[in-house]
């Protein structure tokens, strides 16, 4: 998994009592994974995805929950199925992505204080963390205020082809709009720079925010 920061907007408000981030992590070809299964190991990315996530209301597909093996600890999960019976100890289940937000919503109340630590407290406290088709989704709905987005320094296409992967079978992240969306220098790693190796490859992060609308009204545009 993997795919937030310190951003301008970031205080609450009333209509938007919490934002909403996406968090994902992918190779250089927005590859996230296949199969149901993530194509790489880079641990220091699975405990920045900790570290962003924990005391936090999570949206997610069915696919994402089965590969996980369950609920996250100190998490709230709820997860996004057109199944119509299906259920799952520790999740909450919705038909919708509008139904899964509004519940993550509620189910974050019950978590207490936020029990991140200095460096991830100004991020949002509910999150889409997968899978590519909830993704796409959230972005194209026009409701998420922040992408943070891992970049591993590998190619995991390649290998997971010649293992027998269909190409159909790989799952992409959605494209990010740059008319829409640019990187907050503040909280993301410099250009070029890669974080040290850790299991498979070596890392980065960029943080995604909605830019301003054309009129200076400080509001973010949306689709």
């Amino acid at each position: 998994m993997s795919s937030v920061r310190a951003v301008e907007g970031a205080g609450t408000s009333p209509s938007r009592p919490e934002r909403l981030g996406m968090i994902w992590a992918q190779d250089h070809d927005r590859v996230l994974g296949a199969q149901g299964e993530m194509l790489w190991r880079v641990p220091a990315d699975f405990r920045h995805f900790k570290d962003s996530t924990t005391g936090c209301g999570l949206v997610m597909g069915r696919t994402t929950w089965e590969s996980l093996g369950g609920a996250l600890p100190g998490r709230a999960s709820v997860v996004l199925t057109t199944r119509p019976r299906w259920c799952a100890p520790g999740a909450v289940v919705a038909r919708s992505l509008e139904e899964a937000v509004a519940r993550a919503r509620t189910e974050l109340a019950a978590l207490g204080p936020d029990p991140r630590t200095e460096g991830y407290r100004d991020l949002p406290r509910l999150w889409v963390i997968g899978g590519g088709s909830v993704y796409h989704e959230a972005l194209k709905a026009g409701i998420v205020d922040l992408l943070v987005v891992s970049t591993l320094d590998l190619d995991a296409a390649g290998p997971a082809l010649r293992r027998g992967v269909e190409p159909e079978e790989l799952v992409l992240a959605p494209p990010i709009d740059p008319r829409t969306w640019r990187i907050d220098p503040r909280r993301s790693d410099a250009p070029e720079a890669w974080r040290p190796v850790s299991g498979d490859a070596a890392w980065r992060v960029d943080h995604w925010v909605r830019r301003e609308a054309p009129d200076g009204s400080g509001q973010a545009t949306r689709p």
